[in-house]
């Protein structure tokens, strides 16, 4: 019976202890006050500001503001972006917010006694502190608090647009984003010399506009390889740099003074205070050099910009794509790129027959083909022509047995006639011939497929008109 007594006085003292410390915890508690809102809760003008603090996480830069030009307070030597700058405080012209947290006594809860960021903007009135909390669970919005006052919940994170670390800022060179390249001179490892001349008369057809230079020959190339090219630089990964401000010295410890690649563009970007959507925007020639330089082995290759002083670091795959530019690379793949419309005749040599087919244009019925004054199929033919591409660009192929042969004149004032020869290379290859001057390879399977189409066509002459007769006959 007392020990009884005893388990139901300790369970009663036990009560009282807990009641009472719901009780004080109950009168020490501070509820905040919560309101929706909606309204603009911090503004900014970067012209007025005379500096601006950012601490992230473990990073911190301070940035000051001298004539309108940003600069890192403690590198003045350091290039920063102002476009960077002028973006990310965009962010902060009018910070909207959802909720207002008033009465905030304990900021921990909102993860501001932490925060992830605070920034600090300057201005002669004196300084503006955002702080940059968690995220709430139920909406995931952004806590903030701004002068170390109320908390707020707002509608974008835009501390997704700032940065705490310096490298960020820096003013990184870039290709210029042209509108037209008018040429693309590479010396070194890599070797091209190419030019846009769109009223160049330089071989048969007008469906080239970039032509490789060599001396007095101009030889058409790929638009979109030239472009292509040109993306790869513009692609280019600079986020590793050595240092932004290279001495000549600097430049020979990195082998920039003596490049092992060196890369020319010029071509035409909008002017300055034009309007790049307007039809008759103005624009200015701009030209860009880059140097690069790569020792032999190396992982890592080096590059720089004609009037730059950062030099960055690249891989040496990423050097050898860019050194790996020439004729070879940029022509177009395609055997012959002829207008079928403008054509007058094309004569075939197979085993040692030569045939000659006629072709005449119509606007209204297109083009007819004839060999001997009868009509021939050769749509097929022509199609497989068009499709007759390199799969290896270059001259230096032992040529075997000739396997098909065949030239095409055109229709103009000099009769121009292009012709091709094709040899045979390997089981896969034959070895492409085009005017005397050997161009690559092309598929064996290609080569076959239009030597069975012309063989057909021609054997076949004049079949589908008397087929055409017959059937029109029978229907009588």
């Amino acid at each position: 019976m007392k020990r009884g007594k005893t388990l139901l006085i300790l369970c009663a003292i036990l009560v009282i202890a807990i009641v009472a410390i719901i009780v004080e915890k109950a009168v020490k508690q501070h509820i905040d006050t919560v309101n929706t809102i909606d309204e603009e809760v911090f503004t900014i003008d970067e012209d007025d500001l005379t500096q601006v603090a950012i601490e992230y996480n473990d990073d911190s830069v301070t940035l000051v503001q001298n004539d309108s030009t940003w600069q890192i307070s403690d590198d003045t030597d350091f290039p920063v972006d102002q476009d960077y700058v002028a973006d990310m405080l965009s962010y902060f012209e009018s910070v909207h917010a959802s909720f207002i947290i008033d009465d905030v006594e304990n900021y921990a809860q909102y993860g501001l006694d932490s925060p992830e960021a605070t920034i600090t903007f300057s201005t002669a009135d004196g300084d503006s502190v955002i702080t940059f909390g968690d995220f709430s669970t139920i909406d995931e919005k952004r806590y903030i608090c701004v002068d170390k006052k109320s908390v707020y919940l707002i509608d974008e994170d835009i501390l997704q647009y700032v940065s705490g670390s310096q490298d960020d800022f820096l003013d990184r060179d870039e290709v210029y984003d042209y509108s037209q390249i008018t040429s693309v001179v590479v010396a070194g490892d890599g070797e091209a010399n190419v030019v846009y001349d769109p009223d160049g008369e330089y071989t048969y057809t007008d469906d080239y506009d970039f032509y490789y230079v060599d001396g007095d020959d101009y030889s058409p190339v790929s638009e979109s390889k030239v472009t292509s090219f040109v993306e790869k630089l513009s692609s280019m990964d600079l986020t590793e740099y050595e240092t932004y401000k290279a001495t000549d010295d600097d430049l020979a410890d990195y082998g920039l003074d003596n490049p092992t690649l060196k890369v020319t563009i010029t071509g035409e970007i909008p002017a300055d205070d034009s309007e790049e959507d307007s039809d008759d925007a103005a624009v200015e020639s701009q030209t860009q050099t880059i140097y690069f330089a790569k020792a032999d082995d190396a992982d890592t290759a080096y590059l720089y910009f004609e009037g730059s002083t950062i030099v960055y670091a690249i891989t040496a795959d990423d050097y050898d794509d860019i050194a790996d530019v020439s004729y070879g690379t940029l022509r177009p793949t395609e055997v012959v790129s002829v207008d079928w419309t403008n054509v007058a005749q094309l004569s075939v040599d197979i085993d040692d027959e030569a045939y000659i087919v006629n072709v005449e244009y119509d606007e209204k019925d297109g083009n007819t083909y004839t060999v001997d004054d009868e009509t021939v199929d050769f749509v097929t033919a022509t199609s497989l022509i068009d499709s007759l591409s390199l799969t290896e660009v270059g001259d230096d192929y032992s040529k075997g047995t000739e396997e098909l042969a065949f030239a095409i004149t055109l229709n103009d004032e000099d009769a121009t006639v292009v012709n091709v020869v094709l040899y045979q290379y390997d089981g896969d290859s034959c070895v492409v011939v085009v005017d005397g001057k050997t161009v690559g390879l092309c598929s064996r399977t290609s080569m076959s497929s239009l030597r069975e189409e012309i063989t057909s066509s021609i054997l076949n002459k004049g079949k589908e008109v008397e087929e055409t007769e017959e059937d029109s006959t029978t229907d009588d």
